[in-house]
Protein backbone atom coordinates (compact mmCIF):
# COMPACT_ATOMS: atom_id res chain seq x y z
CA UNK A 1 0.00 0.00 0.00
CA UNK A 2 1.45 3.59 -1.06
CA UNK A 3 1.67 5.92 1.36
CA UNK A 4 -0.68 8.14 -0.11
CA UNK A 5 -3.44 5.38 -0.15
CA UNK A 6 -2.03 4.67 3.87
CA UNK A 7 -2.82 8.56 4.31
CA UNK A 8 -6.15 8.30 2.47
CA UNK A 9 -7.57 5.78 5.65
CA UNK A 10 -5.59 6.83 8.41
CA UNK A 11 -6.61 10.64 8.06
CA UNK A 12 -10.08 10.19 8.56
CA UNK A 13 -9.55 7.55 11.41
CA UNK A 14 -7.29 10.37 12.82
CA UNK A 15 -10.34 12.90 12.50
CA UNK A 16 -12.74 10.68 13.87
CA UNK A 17 -10.46 9.48 16.97
CA UNK A 18 -9.94 13.46 17.70
CA UNK A 19 -13.30 13.43 18.83
CA UNK A 20 -13.68 10.26 21.01
CA UNK A 21 -12.35 11.10 25.09
CA UNK A 22 -9.02 11.30 25.79
CA UNK A 23 -8.70 8.25 28.22
CA UNK A 24 -7.19 6.15 26.14
CA UNK A 25 -3.18 5.33 27.13
CA UNK A 26 -0.96 3.64 23.95
CA UNK A 27 0.66 1.79 26.95
CA UNK A 28 2.44 2.38 30.37
CA UNK A 29 4.40 5.09 30.62
CA UNK A 30 7.74 4.44 32.22
CA UNK A 31 8.43 7.93 33.59
CA UNK A 32 5.33 10.30 35.02
CA UNK A 33 4.82 12.89 31.76
CA UNK A 34 2.57 16.29 32.56
CA UNK A 35 -1.18 15.49 31.74
CA UNK A 36 -3.10 17.59 29.30
CA UNK A 37 -6.03 19.18 31.25
CA UNK A 38 -7.52 20.99 27.63
CA UNK A 39 -7.27 19.87 24.29
CA UNK A 40 -4.01 20.34 22.31
CA UNK A 41 -5.84 23.84 20.52
CA UNK A 42 -4.65 26.70 22.68
CA UNK A 43 -2.06 25.09 25.23
CA UNK A 44 1.12 26.41 23.45
CA UNK A 45 2.77 25.93 26.84
CA UNK A 46 1.91 22.71 27.36
CA UNK A 47 2.09 21.53 23.77
CA UNK A 48 5.89 23.04 24.19
CA UNK A 49 7.07 21.34 27.32
CA UNK A 50 5.56 17.96 25.79
CA UNK A 51 7.42 18.51 22.50
CA UNK A 52 10.31 18.77 24.52
CA UNK A 53 9.51 15.50 26.51
CA UNK A 54 8.55 13.22 23.75
CA UNK A 55 10.14 14.76 20.17
CA UNK A 56 12.79 17.28 21.31
CA UNK A 57 15.36 14.85 21.70
CA UNK A 58 15.46 13.82 18.33
CA UNK A 59 13.75 16.45 16.18
CA UNK A 60 14.63 20.11 16.56
CA UNK A 61 12.22 22.96 16.78
CA UNK A 62 13.84 26.55 17.86
CA UNK A 63 10.38 27.32 19.17
CA UNK A 64 10.63 24.28 21.95
CA UNK A 65 14.15 25.57 22.94
CA UNK A 66 14.70 21.56 21.58
CA UNK A 67 17.85 20.52 19.85
CA UNK A 68 17.31 17.55 18.57
CA UNK A 69 20.51 15.59 18.64
CA UNK A 70 19.38 12.10 19.57
CA UNK A 71 19.45 10.42 23.36
CA UNK A 72 20.79 7.60 24.46
CA UNK A 73 17.72 6.63 26.44
CA UNK A 74 15.65 4.45 23.38
CA UNK A 75 14.39 6.83 21.78
CA UNK A 76 17.32 7.34 18.85
CA UNK A 77 20.67 8.12 19.00
CA UNK A 78 21.21 9.81 15.19
CA UNK A 79 18.10 12.22 16.14
CA UNK A 80 15.41 13.16 13.10
CA UNK A 81 14.92 15.82 10.86
CA UNK A 82 14.73 19.35 12.22
CA UNK A 83 10.95 20.43 12.30
CA UNK A 84 12.84 24.75 12.26
CA UNK A 85 12.12 25.13 8.29
CA UNK A 86 9.58 22.07 8.13
CA UNK A 87 6.03 22.79 7.96
CA UNK A 88 4.33 20.17 9.74
CA UNK A 89 0.53 19.67 9.58
CA UNK A 90 -1.27 18.00 12.30
CA UNK A 91 -2.60 15.20 10.31
CA UNK A 92 0.87 14.52 9.42
CA UNK A 93 2.12 14.59 13.25
CA UNK A 94 -0.57 11.79 14.14
CA UNK A 95 0.30 9.64 11.49
CA UNK A 96 3.87 9.70 11.76
CA UNK A 97 3.85 8.50 14.86
CA UNK A 98 1.02 6.46 15.20
CA UNK A 99 2.38 4.32 11.87
CA UNK A 100 5.12 3.52 14.48
CA UNK A 101 8.36 4.01 11.51
CA UNK A 102 11.99 5.75 12.50
CA UNK A 103 11.55 4.87 16.10
CA UNK A 104 8.23 6.60 17.03
CA UNK A 105 7.12 2.92 18.14
CA UNK A 106 9.24 3.84 21.54
CA UNK A 107 7.27 7.35 21.67
CA UNK A 108 3.66 6.42 21.13
CA UNK A 109 3.96 3.67 23.99
CA UNK A 110 4.58 6.81 26.20
CA UNK A 111 1.83 9.36 25.11
CA UNK A 112 -1.79 9.34 25.86
CA UNK A 113 -3.88 10.25 23.18
CA UNK A 114 -4.73 13.37 24.77
CA UNK A 115 -0.83 14.38 25.02
CA UNK A 116 -0.54 13.05 21.24
CA UNK A 117 -3.38 15.51 20.30
CA UNK A 118 -1.83 18.56 22.36
CA UNK A 119 1.89 18.40 20.65
CA UNK A 120 0.19 18.02 17.26
CA UNK A 121 -1.70 20.94 18.06
CA UNK A 122 1.85 22.79 19.15
CA UNK A 123 4.03 21.63 16.70
CA UNK A 124 1.10 22.36 13.47
CA UNK A 125 0.89 25.95 15.08
CA UNK A 126 5.32 26.50 15.86
CA UNK A 127 5.63 25.71 12.17
CA UNK A 128 2.38 26.93 10.09
CA UNK A 129 4.54 29.40 8.64
CA UNK A 130 7.73 27.49 8.03
CA UNK A 131 8.17 27.09 4.33
CA UNK A 132 8.38 23.54 3.48
CA UNK A 133 5.69 21.09 3.64
CA UNK A 134 6.44 18.09 5.81
CA UNK A 135 6.25 14.92 4.03
CA UNK A 136 5.81 11.12 5.59
CA UNK A 137 9.25 9.90 4.64
CA UNK A 138 11.05 13.27 6.54
CA UNK A 139 10.11 11.20 9.70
Amino acid sequence: MSVRQKLCVLVPLVVALAAVPATISFGASSQAAPQATTTGIGNAALGKQLYRQFCGQCHALAQALAAGFGSNNGLGTLGGPSFNNLRVPYDLSIVAVTEQFGGHELVVKRMTWEQLDTVASFLASATKTNPYLARISDG
